[in-house]
């Protein structure tokens, strides 16, 4: 029930629901008719076989429009579907390693990251150096260095070997932009 009453807060106030006493009507022409009280507004929207729409609520005096609004309604939906057309979602993807990681396994982690990059999502790469690995930072920076060299043709490092906490380094990178 909750939702049903969510979906009518979104929902503007049309002809009886109006409950003030005088507004400022716009015509469906879009002229400004002025202020009118509720009465005349209701009589002429029902006289041109129209609806009598609130298009805002700021201020003392609401606005209103004089419209179909069963069109109204559909313009709004396809604008909305327009915008969700037009977002972009970009994707993070995260490939995690050990400072001492076998070279092959380096080797398949960007093998990954390439693949990912050419389906143009970001990756997150990170380094995990747990124990005395934490002391060693030659072997991090050895890591990140050989990790880089392999997807240099792919992507560009945003942010580079980030020290996150003591034992987590971050890296973001992007696909090259053509």
């Amino acid at each position: 029930m909750s939702s049903n009453n969510d979906a009518r807060k979104n929902q503007p106030l049309i002809n009886d629901q109006i409950r003030f006493r005088t507004m400022v009507v716009i015509d469906d022409h879009g002229n400004n008719l002025g202020e009118m009280n509720r009465i005349d507004a209701l009589n002429l929207a029902a006289s041109k076989n129209l609806d009598l729409v609130v298009i805002a609520k700021k201020g003392n005096i609401p606005v209103t429009k004089i419209l179909d609004y069963g069109k109204y309604k559909y313009e709004q939906k396809r604008r909305q579907k327009e915008s969700r057309k037009n977002q972009t979602i970009i994707k993070v993807k995260e490939i995690k390693i050990k400072p001492m990681i076998g070279e092959h396994d380096l080797k398949v982690r960007a093998e990954n990251a390439k693949r990912w990059l050419e389906d143009k999502d970001n990756v997150k790469f990170v380094i995990e150096a747990r124990g005395r690995m934490c002391t060693k930072d030659e072997f991090i920076v050895q890591a990140y260095e050989k990790f880089i060299d392999l997807i240099k043709d792919y992507g560009t490092v945003v942010q580079a070997n980030k020290k996150v906490s003591n034992y987590r380094y971050e890296t973001i990178i992007e696909p090259i932009k053509k």
